[in-house]
């Protein structure tokens, strides 16, 4: 799994996580990301069992934790430290939540994710923020 931290303006400023789940090398079940279709008009809807892990003392996304109805359903996303920029961070700490989204493979550019936003390529959620 990679992921690419964006950010997009809606009323409200969120951040926005892409996950690309192409990748062979992850042991996952990945109908766990079958998320409703993301228009962008709006934030997308909560997810409450999905969670998007930070790190405070160096401001780095971490990865997903998502908290299944048993302890072998639960399962913990590992993902390469990414450090958010300063109005990112402020975003996380201010609204303590993020929007996962999926739908593009490889290492989208902030431009690609916009356009796939615009065609309606994407499915997304809206989830908590938890801090390590």
């Amino acid at each position: 799994m990679s992921d690419l931290v964006n950010e997009i303006i809606f009323g409200t400023s969120v951040v926005v996580i892409v996950l690309s789940t192409d990748s062979a090398e992850n042991d996952f079940d990945r109908s766990l990301f079958t998320w409703p279709h993301w228009q962008g008009e709006t934030i997308p809807e909560a997810h409450q069992n999905w969670k998007a892990v930070f790190v405070a003392h160096d401001r780095t996304f971490r990865g997903l934790y998502y908290e299944g109805s048993t302890p072998e359903e639960t399962l913990t996303i590992r993902v390469p430290h990414t450090t958010l920029t300063d109005a990112l961070w402020k975003m996380v700490q201010n609204d303590s939540c993020a929007v996962l989204c999926t739908g593009l493979t490889g290492d989208p550019s902030a431009a690609e994710v916009t356009t796939a936003l615009k065609q309606g390529m994407l499915q997304a959620v809206l989830v908590e923020a938890l801090f390590a």
